[in-house]
Order: structure tokens, then C-alpha cells, then sequence
């Protein structure tokens, strides 16, 4: 449910602050957007473990969630003051 409400959510931001002109909205529709898709990687890895019986996706999932923390403080450090 959460994916499904935060992918919507980031569409509406995105619209909205195209609508707007106003780069703090739409940004924050991709940063939402990102949300749902970590979301749905970590929900993807929980239903293929129980499922399907592939003990690996769920901490795959794990993974994919560990490159974009790492990813974004890379970034944050690397923007300065």
C-alpha cells in the first residue's frame, strides 16, 4: 500500500510544481518517487522470500536500499555548505 500511495503522491508533486514553477515541489516528487521505489524493492524481496522460497531477494532488497543511503551521503558531503 505504501508504494503504491507514495509513487501516486510523487506524480502529484511533480505535476503540481511543474503547474507552479516551483523546483522545491518538484524535487521533492523525485525524492518521494525514490521513496515508493525503495518501497517496492524492499515489499519485491519480502514476497519473493515467502513465496517463491528465494531467501536471497529480501536481503537484495537490503542492498539496494544500503547503495542509495551510501549514494546520498556521497552527495550531501560532497555538495559542501
Amino acid at each position: 500500500m505504501t508504494a503504491a500511495v507514495m509513487v501516486a503522491l510523487a506524480a502529484g508533486k511533480a505535476r503540481t510544481g511543474a503547474a507552479l514553477d516551483n523546483p522545491v515541489l518538484r524535487t521533492e516528487g523525485r525524492v518521494t518517487l525514490i521513496d515508493g521505489l525503495l518501497a517496492t524493492a524492499v515489499l519485491l524481496g519480502l514476497v519473493l522470500n515467502a513465496l517463491a522460497g528465494v531467501w536471497w531477494a529480501d536481503p537484495a532488497a537490503g542492498y539496494v536500499l544500503v547503495y542509495y543511503a551510501v549514494r546520498e551521503v556521497k552527495e550531501i558531503f560532497s555538495a559542501g555548505p
